[in-house]
């Protein structure tokens, strides 16, 4: 064991820096999601703004849009004069103008003219409002070909405005509708356990790396099967420590929630699971990793990307489509795949637990793969150099 001995060694001479990548890598990760965890969901609520009516047909027709209007956003009588309009817009006083011209009935109702409007440029109110006044011409052309007067058509139209639908949403995840917040945390796990498993064992692994050290083992009685066995080993020993520090920080930021929850050992499973592709991506990239200063570029660049395409920073459903077949290709994808699956549903079935062990068995043959790679690549270096 004088290899994993000397594993050890390395890495409690390197013990300050792997703390001090675990403290910054989980303060950032639990503040981050922490300011993005989805809030308790809350009903639509229109948005309300300070508009200006200008009649100059007063009929009913006129009447009925500026009551309309009215139900919707604060109406501020200015005096129709375009200086004043143009210096009150400017100013941010009102953010849309509507005039009613004469014969507004005729030329808006029968023959659809637009109504003239003036709104600040580049602005997506507008376009609200806008919607909202054809809204209102539209159902009054409806009524009023169905027999209505325009008066009574409007002030139907008025008397519906102002109703607020009953919508009622079925709650699938058993957690009043709102994903928890520890399947967000451990959403953003990935990013955590593989930035600090890359960083710490990548250094470490330089050491082992070093012209002098490589020369010593391979004139040691060791065969390169013990020497990779020790190699994991110390792995091994690493990546447990990062997964119950992760785990254990979970449990104290969410207590009771995450405690109590019956899917908590699907969320341990999927995690572990995932520290064995992190140890696999660290050996990876270790074995191809010369100098301290390509660690931090390579990793950063590695987490980062991984995180971005695969759901990490931001959820797969928000995803495009193109992103998503690219992720496919990585074992942080079906990760997320599974942690939405958890989080997203109150129990699983048997095709849902189907489809997790799936995932899993998937995110096993990715790592399989890489330390297949890093060890045929190192391997053959090893034969290069002797």
């Amino acid at each position: 064991m004088i290899v994993f001995k000397g594993f050890l060694t390395i890495t409690k001479r390197n013990l300050h820096m792997v703390f001090l990548y675990i403290v910054i890598f989980l303060t950032i990760s639990i503040a981050t999601q922490k300011l993005l965890e989805p809030q308790n969901s809350v009903s639509f609520k229109p948005e309300s703004l300070n508009i200006t009516v200008i009649d100059r047909d007063g009929g009913e027709l006129a009447k009925g849009l500026a009551s309309y209007l009215a139900s919707y956003h604060t109406i501020k009588d200015i005096p129709d004069d375009k200086s004043i309009l143009q210096d009150r817009l400017f100013y941010r006083e009102v953010y849309y103008i509507a005039t009613i011209p004469e014969n507004f009935e005729e030329k808006c109702l029968k023959n659809k003219e637009t109504l003239p409007v003036t709104k600040i440029p580049g602005g997506s109110s507008g376009f609200y409002v806008d919607q909202q006044i054809d809204t209102f011409l539209n159902g009054v052309r409806i009524l009023n070909a169905g027999g209505f007067s325009v008066k009574d058509a409007a002030a139907q139209i008025i008397k519906n405005a102002g109703e607020i639908p009953d919508v009622t949403l079925i709650d699938k995840t058993g957690h009043g509708g709102d994903i928890p917040g520890h399947a967000f945390m451990y959403q953003y796990m990935p990013y955590i356990i593989i930035s600090i498993l890359c960083y710490t064992l990548s250094y470490i692994m330089l050491e082992f790396n070093r012209p002098d050290v490589k020369k010593r083992m391979q004139c040691s009685a060791l065969s390169a099967r013990t020497l990779n066995l020790q190699l994991f080993l110390g792995y091994a020993v690493i990546g447990l420590v990062i997964w119950f520090i992760c785990a254990l920080m979970a449990a104290i930021v969410y207590g009771k929630e995450l405690l109590t929850d019956p899917h908590l050992p699907y969320y341990l499973i999927n995690s572990f699971v995932l520290t064995i592709v992190a140890l696999a991506i660290s050996f990876f990239v270790s074995s191809f990793l010369k100098s301290d200063e390509l660690v931090s570029a390579v990793v950063n660049v590695l987490t980062l990307g991984m995180s971005f395409l695969c759901g990490v920073f931001v959820s797969l459903e928000i995803l495009g489509k193109g992103v998503r077949t690219v992720a496919h290709f990585l074992p942080v994808y079906w990760y997320e795949v599974n942690n939405n699956l958890i989080a997203g549903n109150r129990t699983l079935s048997s095709s849902q637990m189907t489809e997790l062990c799936q995932g899993l068995i998937i995110q096993l043959l990715f790592a399989a793969a890489l330390l297949g790679t890093a060890l045929v690549f190192r391997r053959n270096q090893a034969q290069s150099e002797g």
